[in-house]
């Protein structure tokens, strides 16, 4: 092969833009975003979430509410019209009434009372696990776009500098102009590949902003730490974990006091009464040796119209139906879904496990081999734009299958009822 002047200084060029695509990493600050530390962020400020632990901490008053005595009634009727006694003239009467609560109904009231308190605390919780989810997948999206960000900048360097070998050899009479022309078009893909990520991260900022409650994107535009992948624990069932299915067992036991509280309304009720009469001084004879009076009395309050209190006894067991088939349905989704993610889970670990033993290595091996050739003339630039760019597209695809597995991962913990890891393995 003609060796050409300035030959050896474009060789030295090549060889030290062949280093991998993938291996580029960019300086970044010491104290990039962390998963972790915005989860908990989200935990203690969002204000839906507050709303939802407000509302549970509200209905937690009312078993005071519904086992508290009903309040006693006092009652006063003057009579302008006197009734005479014996004794003299009936002024007034005085009375206190005072219903009697059966002892059943108050407890089966505070039963139903806890039970809608203890519903609340596990839908907060289930609204604080569906915040913490969506704020993992908000992530994982912002973690793809840097990380093929890093990836497009680093062909893109490397591209200028083809470019500029390419230009070299092209002034010097030994190489073609398509191959300028082709390197700059590959430049310009790669720019508008850029433009889309930019987009696609403009709209998950926006997303985060809103389920971390700030009102701006202030300090969410730095770097982002590699997530944790921690391990799977084995035989877990998630509806001991879910508290979704906590609030269902919990509805159809409520459902169950609602029954015997509608049936409750069979039973008479009593109330007492103590009724004061005041008596007007008067002349009365010697017998008569007292002036006021004063009744005890007993009402009863008697259930005579059913219909409606069947209604009512009918309604809450048809509501402990429901809940008992909402929880049914609602297990047979989870079984479901976990079998289908742990499916997924095992073939996108399969790709990973393609990508890194077998696919890239390859690629690389090809690229070097294809950078050899054409240093010694032996192939052209295309072949050598060809096998980078199948570098790349490699490395794009396991970055892509990467963060696939880590959203994957993500909703099979959300399924199993398994919070967020503290800590575990990182992949990458």
């Amino acid at each position: 092969m003609l060796r050409l002047p300035g030959s050896v200084g474009w060789l030295g060029l090549l060889v030290a833009v062949s280093v991998g695509t993938a291996q580029a990493q960019p300086v970044s600050p010491s104290a990039p975003l962390d998963l972790a530390s915005l989860l908990a962020e989200a935990a203690q400020v969002h204000p839906a979430l507050r709303a939802e632990r407000h509302r549970a901490d509200a209905l937690a008053t009312r078993r005071r509410q519904a086992t508290m005595w009903p309040d006693p009634k006092v009652s006063v009727a003057y009579q302008p019209l006197p009734v005479y006694t014996a004794r003299g003239a009936q002024r007034s009467q005085w009375r206190v009434e005072q219903p009697l609560p059966n002892r059943r109904t108050l407890r089966l009231q505070g039963e139903v009372a806890d039970a809608s308190a203890a519903i609340a605390v596990q839908e907060a919780a289930a609204f604080a696990d569906d915040l913490a989810w969506q704020i993992q997948e908000t992530y994982y999206a912002l973690y793809r776009v840097q990380e093929l960000d890093r990836l497009i900048r680093a062909f893109q360097e490397e591209l200028n500098e083809f470019a500029e070998a390419a230009a070299v050899r092209y002034e010097v009479g030994v190489g073609m102009q398509q191959a300028i022309l082709k390197a700059q078009l590959e430049r310009n893909s790669l720019a508008v590949r850029r433009a889309r990520l930019a987009e696609t991260r403009y709209a998950a900022l926006e997303t985060l902003r809103y389920l971390l409650a700030r009102p701006d994107t202030l300090g969410l535009t730095g770097p982002l730490a590699a997530p944790p992948l921690a391990a799977m624990p084995a035989d877990l069932d998630p509806l001991t974990q879910r508290p979704e299915a906590e609030a269902l067992r919990l509805a159809e036991q409520r459902a169950g006091a609602q029954i015997a509280l509608a049936r409750q309304a069979f039973w008479p009720a009593f109330t007492v009464s103590l009724t004061y009469f005041d008596l007007a001084e008067a002349e009365v004879p010697p017998t008569a040796t007292g002036r006021d009076a004063l009744m005890v009395g007993v009402a009863l309050k008697v259930p005579l119209f059913r219909d409606g209190r069947r209604a009512r006894v009918e309604e809450a067991r048809l509501e402990r139906q429901q809940a008992a088939a909402r929880y049914e349905a609602f297990a047979l989704d989870l079984a479901t879904q976990a079998e289908a993610l742990a499916a997924r889970l095992r073939q996108q670990q399969q790709q990973l496990t393609l990508l890194d033993a077998t696919l890239i290595p390859q690629a690389e091996t090809t690229r070097e081999a294809t950078l050899s050739a054409y240093t010694t003339g032996r192939t052209d630039f295309l072949d050598l734009l060809d096998a980078e760019r199948m570098l790349f597209t490699l490395h794009t695809e396991r970055i892509e299958t990467w963060v696939r597995h880590l959203q994957t991962h993500a909703h099979y913990r959300r399924v199993l009822g398994l919070p967020f890891p503290s800590g575990g393995a990182n992949d990458e």
